[in-house]
């Protein structure tokens, strides 16, 4: 007989914890693949939404795109559009199963593609595209890539698979003129997007981040200083002349400046734009509505106002006290707090006056 061994439980010790640990736990995160594979029928629906506003409307050339939402989408879900008049377009057929799409599923969807564009509904699409969360099953990828061979199935299907199921106020049967019409139909417009392809697609969106995560993909690009000062720039460039004036008793203007306010100024300039590159990156990389860059300023607002509304005697030591503390500053909870640098943080207050939310000469002095 073994003889038990006792051990006291003794405190794990746990090293190199990393601050993803920290947050996440042990957890892996999810391929996005999987993660694709385990959306809810709404997180599926948001998932194309995304897709289809910021790649099909912006990346692909496209007229428009729209979403069917009615009940009688006519086999219809994404309408993309080709050209101004909207007969040319692409149609997208998005299918959110719990397994790969097989033809029993979609012989009916092919069948209301006959129907409805023999009724003249709406025009044949240029293509005619599958976008599913779990791709196609086998016998579905091999019929789409004999097209005559899938019409000669649903030909033979028809009464089982569509002549009931198109409508629910008539039988559609396949007789006279439109028999010859779906003998006649071009079946090499249908093709599919496979889930991978799909999740490349939103990856070029700005969604991809908030719906899969795993950090930004994109490089933040550094600023280019534009030697003329644009009309955007004039409020806050006018409040730092303002300023100079106010340190030195005299009056300038941006042509005459002294040596020390004119490399100041130009300094000052590269940190406002520093931080306009921040507010062009989330532009270009967050979706719409997040407004983290909105955040960091009012975050920024807060950690500075004590030192614009202290006493001092020039206007141009409270600039460089408040900048200073402006660097200083630990900004967290915020969508973009991973790429904010103390020079954004710096050109920030700039774009606080830009605003005139903060003023660097009192009316007082």
């Amino acid at each position: 007989m073994l003889k038990e061994k006792l051990e006291q439980i003794t405190k794990p010790i746990v090293s190199d914890i990393t601050n993803q640990q920290i947050l996440y736990g042990m957890a892996v995160r999810i391929p996005a693949l999987d993660l694709l594979k385990l959306f809810s029928d709404s997180e599926f629906e948001d998932f194309i939404e995304e897709w289809s506003s910021s790649y099909l409307a912006e990346k692909v050339n496209y007229k428009k795109v729209y979403k069917n939402r009615g009940a009688g989408d006519k086999g219809r879900d994404i309408i993309a559009t080709l050209d101004d008049k909207e007969v040319l377009w692409d149609c997208y057929q998005c299918k959110h199963y719990e397994n790969p799409l097989t033809p029993s599923v979609v012989w009916v969807e092919f069948g209301k593609l006959c129907y409805y564009t023999y009724r003249g509904d709406y025009t044949i699409p240029q293509k005619y595209i599958f976008a599913t969360s779990r791709g196609l099953g086998s016998k579905l990828k091999d019929l789409i890539k004999k097209p005559e061979k899938l019409k000669g199935e649903l030909i033979k299907l028809w009464d089982d698979k569509c002549r009931k199921q198109i409508t629910d106020t008539e039988e559609v049967i396949l007789e006279g003129e439109f028999k010859k019409y779906v003998q006649d139909f071009d079946f090499s417009i249908i093709s599919f997007l496979e889930p991978l392809e799909l999740i490349e697609q939103h990856r070029q969106t700005p969604y991809y981040i908030t719906r899969f995560g795993g950090g930004f993909t994109k490089f933040r690009v550094d600023p280019e200083i534009p030697s003329i000062i644009s009309n955007s720039e004039v409020t806050y460039i006018e409040k730092l002349l303002k300023a100079y004036n106010h340190d030195s008793n005299e009056v300038f203007d941006i042509d005459n400046l002294k040596s020390k306010y004119k490399k100041h100024l130009s300094r000052e300039r590269i940190h406002y734009h520093k931080a306009l590159s921040l507010a062009i990156f989330e532009r270009d990389t967050l979706p719409e509505g997040m407004e983290a860059f909105e955040k960091l300023k009012t975050s920024v607002f807060y950690g500075i106002i004590d030192t614009v509304e202290s006493d001092y005697s020039s206007a141009f030591t409270r600039i460089k006290e408040t900048t200073k503390v402006a660097r200083s500053l630990q900004l967290t909870g915020n969508a973009l707090t991973s790429l904010v640098e103390d020079d954004d943080k710096h050109g920030i207050c700039h774009h606080l006056a830009n605003d005139n939310k903060i003023d660097w000469v009192d009316i007082d002095e």
